[in-house]
């Protein structure tokens, strides 16, 4: 068995800048963080969409629910926008493909690695010279948490759960795993409950995480309803949160 480390931190008190100090840079051992507010974005739905690909009109397409398709459209419009700053490249002549695992990527950019996620309101894109993986999710206080414990989490994680903030730390705890999953690229699985989400550090299976390298995990609020984890390949004490105004 070999063994790669995984260390998850908090990190409390953030402070989001604007995007007009940022310098669209990817340095070593900096992660750049972006969030961008689904419902604020509705008036540029158009020119968003107007930058989507073949391939993503037509997984546009597909969702049924309308503020569905316009998150999708917000996203991946947001996306484009943002790696162009940092590739100089207008964004809908931006070129994405696949790996093996299925985890995206810009073709003949191996210097940038990116990850999206998006949850209810909110979306949030990690940007990094490493493996990078995100992670956001809404505190819904409403959901039966405690019906999904069993065969996702260990027993340390749903103690801790059970006993400190439950719905809160739930979802600290998931993202946090998601997040692993995001950075490898491996998907969720029947091994999520193999993934540690404790604060600290520990050894997980490589085969497991499909990973040979060490991961970190960074997790903070992005406001009070909504918590992030982001995860690297290397770690940083360069962590930036930038806002960013379309248009």
């Amino acid at each position: 068995m070999n063994l790669i480390k995984i260390t998850n931190n908090s990190i409390e008190d953030i402070t989001w800048l604007n995007y007009n100090n940022c310098d669209f840079l990817v340095k070593n051992q900096n992660i750049d963080v972006w969030r961008i507010n689904i419902s604020e974005n509705l008036v540029n739905l158009e020119l968003f969409d107007s930058l989507l690909n073949p391939f993503e009109i037509s997984r546009r397409d597909k969702y049924y629910q309308t503020k569905d398709k316009n998150r999708f459209i917000i996203s991946r419009g947001s996306l484009r926008h943002i790696l162009g700053l940092y590739l100089h490249l207008p964004p809908k002549t931006i070129k994405f493909n696949t790996e093996i695992n299925k985890k995206p990527f810009v073709e003949n950019q191996l210097g940038l690695h990116f990850n999206l996620s998006h949850s209810e309101d909110w979306a949030v894109i990690a940007i990094g010279n490493t493996n990078v993986g995100a992670d956001v999710e809404f505190i819904n206080h409403n959901f039966k948490y405690s019906d999904v414990l069993e065969d996702n989490f260990s027993i340390d994680e749903i103690k801790q759960i059970e006993e400190n903030n439950p719905i809160e730390t739930f979802f600290k705890f998931w993202t946090r795993k998601e997040a692993i999953t995001k950075t490898t690229g491996k998907g969720l699985d029947e091994n999520l409950k193999l993934l540690p989400a404790t604060n600290g550090s520990h050894h997980a299976d490589s085969l497991i995480i499909d990973s040979i390298a060490n991961l970190y995990i960074y997790t903070f609020k992005l406001n009070s309803e909504y918590i992030v984890s982001i995860g690297s390949n290397s770690i940083t004490n360069n962590l930036r949160f930038w806002d960013i105004n379309f248009y």
